[in-house]
């Protein structure tokens, strides 16, 4: 749900997608919270080796940077190293590491006193938290050497660029915010300095574009937040060397038409010098024209000029002597500002009335514009009445008007008439004429859409410059128009109307992929609205989810790009830091898709109404399966409750007692300590996501609203009382209750209480096992985990379900790696230092009294064990073992395609939420073991996840089922956005009470592999264990934004019944041929249901 708060824009909704990619370079930029996850290659002697890096968030502060050899073909890679430094921000110097980072076993100094060696492959931990900001580390710059003494061969990559790879912010993005902020810590800044190094600046993003988007983005970014921060006067403007007019007004011209060709992009990059280009002046003009301009408007009406006698006026005397030197916009609202007082009665009061009002500028403002010869004062006044230079200041007004009014609505379309056919012209004539009717927003929107080809593809500045001023300005009348409406007094069919235009409005220059796409499926949507119809109704609700999650993530991501570059250049700049703060959020206020968030609320409540729905979700029904859960409430985030220290900080958050959770936020990963008897969130969350399992394992209400009103009344109501109260949310209304609860009933509503009722008992394992693969045949207990022995399985049972239900089923193929692997592979010669690495690392975990301790411990053991080298003779046994079960794809493929996502599913043993979970369950290190079962991916039209009892409601024996489009990620990862939901009490009794609102699938684009977490510590019958530890694919896929406009799965009732029927019916014999409820995950290729996994229901 798109929120107009700051917090929302900070919270990140987005999930990393599997993928690789070449490019030029590799960097990290490492900040706080800013790490992302990578892969990227790079070949070096002439394509015969290639060299890859991966770059993993281990958490927020520690980033885990790989670098090793992907493929050799054929050559010796034994002795190769990595020559490496270190850059920082600001600076392309190559430097040695600061000693808060821990050196890969076998570096050594390199003798220059910057450069070290490390033998590949190796990995080594960056803790961000550590480095000042004036210090952060930049990027890991390397070359590939073999050491040889006198004979040493630098192996330059191919494209003759060290290794540089972007890590989190983009480096472009980072270096020219280091670069602004510098410039205005130095002092004596103003926008003729600004405006000539921003066009530097923009070559050089656009360069930058075609080869890394994100480079570019980011440095758009940081342009765009800079150049507004001035023109919204954050910034100083008058400060600094005197300069000719005539020089702004030329930088200005072609900073203007420079940005304008760079807005005719279509991708983001375009987007954010749109941006920009709403916050430039036009330029040109003709400089001199304003610098003689007002010195003719002297002369010529006696009014004093330097040495020349005439009427003594302080106002025009300043004024004169600013514009000489340096005219910007604020000269325009001065000029206005002058008019208004000479229209007046000569109160000097009326000029700084009209200025405030209407110029937003203050006497402070003008104070401050010390500029030109001999001004120490800047602009004082006051002015003498003078009546009879009114005409003459008419016509100054437009010379100032010709260089700086590009985007006033009036003057824009003057400006821009050259470059529009006559018909064009004559409408938006009319429309101006008439700007003020109801009928006007529609007509923008078409009038925008023909002047699209004006700018859109154009190569002359001049011309891209002056039809998208007033492409903009007619943008900035539409919301005017807009926002003007009382959407509360107007009907719903009127709302449903006006989003549909300021959604086609947006998507016409201003939106992102996701918008355009919202804005295809609403039109859609609202040319068949049915008010009385209950599938139109559900329709209607999925599609408006599905806009505000699109709007959601674009203005998101708006304020993240902005909002670092805001604070470091604001506070060179001395910005207030209450707009330093707020800058991001104002960004988003400011955009042209701000408008849809009111029009999209009032539609999702006239939905709810019309359909007789409330706003609340049960995830999982809490302890007694009914939907109630009595605690004290406390406003605090699930995430902030995680890792070891969990139950102890939550029985301190109230005395001990059983706690209601209220957390506007969710991820989907949190775990849900002991002593949670209820979690109520804004966020919505998946039935088979991390938390919604851990909340129906634990007996924790976990329920989600999905309108703003609704919750912050229940958050008011909920925190104005230090008591227990007792939560009742009913399933089938979806609303909540809240009354007074006590202490008994708290007492068993705690996630404690079911917990208590059986503990864990991990599966017995032998490790004495000597293959390094097994096939199906030989999955047994103790050999492998639960994921495989229960894939076998399914894989005997498909042919029998097919048979009773008349659907095609197929298990995928796949091979596992047994218990004992990871262990065998510690245990070899070459991984001594692994090891011994990897047995500090975990003596460090056991004696860690604090979590920055004990996430440093667990970064150190996944490092350790992402350094292991392959085992002499497991790739053959794993292409055998492959090619034995069929498993073509893997019989084929390198090791190196598999060998680094086995060592990331055995380091996922140690990442913070599965160590959390074995803490809370008592469950010691050594006794969790770990096999990798690879399977086969299948290129899924649609994932789904079945229940076959309703795990909501238990006393209820239906199937409850989920599906996506695309991979299941989407789905048990908790992506934004609602599955499609059914229920079946039988295959012909399905009822949908759910379409998709997912915003993105993911989708395959080769055939691949996925290398699956299989610890005795998963699918048992008392414990799932889902989630905690991590899977991996060999090779990429693509995440893309959903296309519902023409999505069956929406549209089509016919199919959705018929695909529930035929999943509830192998969902109820899976059950009947297992003998008790399972939790079932698949995917549906045309007509072929493939069975992923199984696993005892946890009911």
């Amino acid at each position: 749900m798109f929120a107009l708060s700051q917090s929302s824009f900070s919270a990140s909704r987005s999930k990393a997608s599997f993928g690789k990619g070449n490019v030029h370079c590799w960097s990290a930029l490492v900040r706080p919270r800013k790490i992302r996850a990578i892969e990227f290659a790079k070949t070096v002697k002439g394509g015969a080796i290639n060299v890859r890096v991966n770059v993993k968030p281990v958490n927020a502060d520690n980033a885990l940077i790989t670098i090793e050899v992907a493929d050799a073909n054929g050559e010796d890679t034994s002795n190769l190293a990595a020559h490496w430094a270190i850059t920082k921000e600001g600076s392309d110097d190559w430097q040695v590491p600061p000693e808060n980072i821990t050196l890969p076993d076998g570096s050594v100094p390199f003798g220059d006193g910057i450069a070290t060696r490390t033998p590949l492959p190796f990995s080594i931990v960056v803790p961000t938290n550590a480095v000042g900001d004036e210090d952060e580390i930049a990027s890991l710059v390397a070359i590939v050497v073999k050491p040889g003494g006198g004979d040493e061969e630098w192996m330059h990559a191919d494209d003759g660029v060290p290794f540089v790879a972007p890590l989190g912010a983009h480096m472009q993005g980072s270096t020219l915010i280091k670069k602004f902020a510098r410039m205005e810590r130095d002092g004596d800044m103003n926008n003729f300095k600004r405006y000539c190094t921003a066009n530097e600046t923009v070559g050089e993003i656009i360069a930058a574009a075609d080869e890394d988007a994100g480079m570019a983005k980011g440095g758009a970014a940081a342009l765009f937040t800079w150049i507004r921060m001035a023109e919204t006067r954050a910034l100083p403007l008058y400060e600094g060397h005197n300069y000719q007019t005539k020089d702004m007004v030329h930088v200005s011209e072609v900073l203007a038409c420079k940005v304008a060709l760079a807005a005719t992009r279509s991708d983001e990059t375009g987007r954010l010098f749109r941006l920009l280009m709403g916050n430039l002046p036009r330029g040109g003009g003709g400089g001199d024209d304003i610098r003689m301009g007002i010195l003719n408007v002297m002369r010529d009406n006696g009014i004093k000029e330097g040495h020349r006698p005439g009427i003594e006026c302080k106002f025009i005397q300043q004024w004169h002597q600013k514009l000489h030197s340096s005219t910007t916009p604020d000269d325009v609202a001065i000029c206005e500002a002058y008019l208004h007082f000479l229209r007046g009665s000569g109160d000097w009061n009326d000029f700084w009335w009209h200025l405030n009002e209407y110029g937003n500028l203050t006497q402070e403002d003008l104070s401050k514009m010390k500029v030109g010869w001999k001004n120490q004062d800047g602009i004082t006044g006051p002015a003498v009445h003078l009546p009879h230079v009114h005409d003459a200041f008419v016509w100054f007004r437009g010379v100032l008007r010709q260089t700086h009014s590009g985007i006033q609505l009036d003057r824009a379309n003057e400006f821009a008439h050259w470059v529009m056919d006559e018909g064009l012209q004559h409408e938006i004539n009319d429309l101006l004429a008439n700007r003020n009717e109801w009928w006007v927003p529609g007509k923008i929107v078409e009038l925008r859409s023909r002047l699209q080809h004006s700018w859109r593809g154009q190569e002359d500045g001049y011309a891209a410059r002056d039809a998208l001023h007033l492409d903009i300005a007619l943008e900035r009348h539409f919301r005017g128009m807009i926002e003007a409406m009382d959407v509360d007094a107007m009907s719903a069919d009127d709302v449903a109307d006006t989003l549909r235009l300021a959604l086609e409005s947006g998507a016409l220059a201003s939106s992102g992929e996701a918008m355009c796409l919202a804005s295809g499926l609403w039109s859609r949507i609202n040319a068949e609205k049915n008010w009385g119809d209950a599938r139109w109704l559900s329709v209607a609700a999925s599609g408006l989810d599905f806009v505000a999650l699109a709007l959601e993530e674009e203005m998101d991501s708006l304020a993240r790009l902005v909002s670092p570059a805001s604070v470091e250049i604001g506070r060179a700049g001395k910005a207030d830091e209450s707009y330093i703060v707020n800058f991001g959020e104002e960004c988003v206020r400011g955009h042209p898709l701000f408008v849809c968030s009111r029009l999209i609320q009032a539609l999702q409540r006239s939905v709810r109404q019309s359909a007789g729905i409330g706003p609340w979700t049960v995830v999982g029904a809490g302890v007694n399966g009914d939907g109630t859960a009595t605690g004290v409430p406390v406003n605090q985030l699930l995430d902030t409750l995680q890792g070891p220290a969990a139950t102890a900080a939550v029985q301190e958050l109230a005395d001990g007692s059983p706690v209601v959770l209220i957390s506007e936020t969710l991820d989907g990963l949190e775990d849900i300590p002991p002593g949670v008897a209820a979690v109520l969130s804004k966020s919505g969350v998946d039935l088979l996501s991390h938390v919604a399992l851990r909340a129906r394992q634990s007996g924790a209400l976990l329920a989600t609203c999905s309108d703003d009103q609704y919750w912050d009344a229940l958050v008011t109501s909920l925190t104005a009382t230090p008591s227990p109260v007792r939560v009742t949310v009913d399933i089938s209304t979806g609303t909540v209750d809240v009354s007074e609860g006590d202490a008994v009933a708290a007492a068993t509503s705690s996630s404690s209480a079911k917990a208590a009722a059986g503990a864990v008992s991990l599966s017995p394992v032998d490790t004495s096992i000597s293959s390094w693969a097994v096939a199906p045949a030989e999955y047994a207990p103790g050999v492998v985990g639960g994921k495989s022995s229960n894939l076998a399985t399914l894989a005997q049972l498909a042919s029998e379900i097919s048979s009773i239900t008349g659907v095609d089923v197929r298990v995928p193929q796949s091979i596992a790696m047994p218990f004992g692997s990871l262990e065998r592979t510690l245990a070899m010669p070459e991984n001594a230092d692994a090891s011994s690495a990897l047995d500090e690392a975990l003596t460090a975990l056991d004696a860690a009294t604090d979590n920055d301790g004990t996430l440093s411990a667990l970064a150190n053991a996944q490092s350790a064990v992402l350094q292991l080298q392959m085992p002499d003779g497991l790739a053959a046994e794993v292409a055998a073992s492959a090619q034995t079960a069929g498993l073509t794809s893997l019989a084929s493929a390198s090791s190196d395609d598999w060998w680094p996502a086995v060592r990331q599913v055995w380091a996922s043993k140690w990442n913070l939420r599965a160590h959390s979970s074995r803490v809370a369950l008592g469950v010691a290190e050594a006794d969790l073991q770990m096999a990798v079962l690879l399977m086969e991916v299948v290129p899924s039209d649609y994932a789904f996840v079945l229940h076959s009892r309703n795990p909501v409601n238990t006393d209820d024996e239906s199937v409850l089922g989920e599906v996506v489009v695309g991979l299941g990620e989407t789905l048990v990862g908790n992506h934004p956005g609602s599955a499609m939901r059914f229920t079946a009490a039988a295959p012909e009794q399905v009822i949908v009470a759910a379409l998709p609102s997912k915003l993105e699938a993911m989708k395959m684009t080769e055939s691949s592999v996925i290398c699956r977490s299989d610890s005795n510590g998963e699918d048992l019958e008392n414990f799932a264990g889902a989630g905690l530890y991590d899977s991996f694919m060999t090779n990429g896929v693509s995440t893309h934004t959903v296309n519902y406009a023409n999505e069956p799965l929406l549209w089509d009732a016919s199919f959705c019944t018929s695909l529930g029927g035929k999943l509830a019916g192998v969902a109820k014999t899976l059950e009947i041929l297992l003998g008790a409820p399972q939790d079932i995950e698949g995917a549906v290729v045309g007509d072929v249901v493939y069975l992923l996994q199984a696993r005892p229901q946890q009911l």
